[in-house]
């Protein structure tokens, strides 16, 4: 008889692929383990490609009471032995709670006061990577055992063979691609487009780079406005391919520079080398967690300050300029893109 365990980690990207190492270890640990994860549709596509997990249950995230009520239905009928909450909030406790699981615990990262439906596994440690908090739940349920820690098992996103195929023939030249993500959730979050404009021409004339460009549909105009204002050769994919294809533009590439957002959690998790230029949230918690990578952040007094802040004049964004990034990958990334 399979162990079946429920993973519930709806949203978003980036939040994601920070939780992939607790599904890895957990098909690892458990005998005959069955894994299903809940997550919100439009999420889906990053999960559909990942080998260990074995169920999506795809949840309508704009349907309302109805649909909410289908979840805890749906989980309920499952009968799971673990459910695991790595999202803390009120509305996934609420599932966990009414899954009748087995066994039910829930992160340490704990908000809305969830902690009255789920005890938390413990106290939340705010030194810890979004990685490391959501992996404390593996070391908690097994703590008799010697688990590896996240970075000794990267790549977490492998690639199937139809998609590095696909890859090949949208970015088929030998090319020093460098692949651009320029946009996020929250404009505080933002480098300016003229930033990366200069930034990119700055590459090229040192490096003869080919810029890459992924993103969402909303984020065209930002990257039109960007490709009007550079003078090296590019490509763009924007609002042009689902995420398991835009992993396989990534896995083209030589390095990814993005600002805090989920493409730039994708590429570290693929072990990709990756630069996240950070202003309002918090590098600590959302660094690229591999070896090859880094981040620039300004450390004023007042950041991070949160994606909903009411900051007006977003400087510690603005003031990152071309000329640091440049520096930084000169000194840090050189071996990367010096072909």
């Amino acid at each position: 008889m399979k162990n079946k365990i429920l993973i519930i980690k709806p949203s978003g990207i980036g939040d994601i692929v920070h939780s992939l190492p607790v599904a890895i270890m957990l098909k690892k640990l458990v005998f005959n383990c069955e894994l299903h994860w809940l997550v919100f549709s439009k999420f889906a596509k990053i999960l559909e490609g990942i080998n260990y997990v074995d169920k999506l249950i795809l949840w309508d995230r704009n349907g309302g009471i109805k649909e909410y009520l289908r979840i805890i239905k749906l989980i309920r009928n499952e009968s799971y032995d673990l459910v695991i909450d790595l999202q803390g909030l009120v509305r996934t406790a609420i599932i966990n709670f009414f899954s009748k699981g087995k066994q039910r615990v829930m992160t340490s990262f704990v908000r809305e006061c969830s902690n009255i439906f789920i005890r938390p596994i413990g106290q939340f440690n705010p030194e810890l990577h979004a990685v490391e908090r959501n992996y404390e739940v593996i070391k908690y349920l097994f703590p008799k055992n010697s688990v590896a820690e996240p970075k000794n098992f990267l790549p977490w996103i492998t690639l199937k063979e139809d998609v590095l195929k696909w890859s090949k023939t949208v970015l088929s030249d030998n090319k020093n691609f460098v692949l651009f993500s320029v946009g996020s959730r929250g404009k505080h979050k933002i480098w300016p487009q003229e930033n990366f404009a200069e930034l990119i021409n700055m590459l090229y004339a040192e490096f003869n780079i080919t810029a890459v460009f992924v993103g969402s549909e909303q984020e065209k105009e930002l990257v039109e406005n960007i490709i009007k204002k550079i003078s090296c050769e590019y490509k763009n994919f924007v609002g042009e391919t689902d995420l398991i294809q835009t992993c396989g533009i990534i896995s083209r590439c030589n390095l990814v520079i993005s600002n805090d957002n989920g493409i730039a959690h994708i590429a570290a998790a693929m072990d990709k080398p990756t630069i996240i230029i950070f202003g309002p949230t918090n590098p600590k918690w959302f660094y690229p967690y591999n070896d090859k990578s880094g981040y620039i952040f300004k450390n004023y007094s007042c950041s991070p300050c949160g994606i909903k802040t009411s900051c007006k004049d977003n400087k510690c964004m603005k003031d990152v300029t071309p000329q640091e990034v440049f520096e930084y990958i000169k000194t840090n990334f050189y071996t990367y893109i010096s072909i």
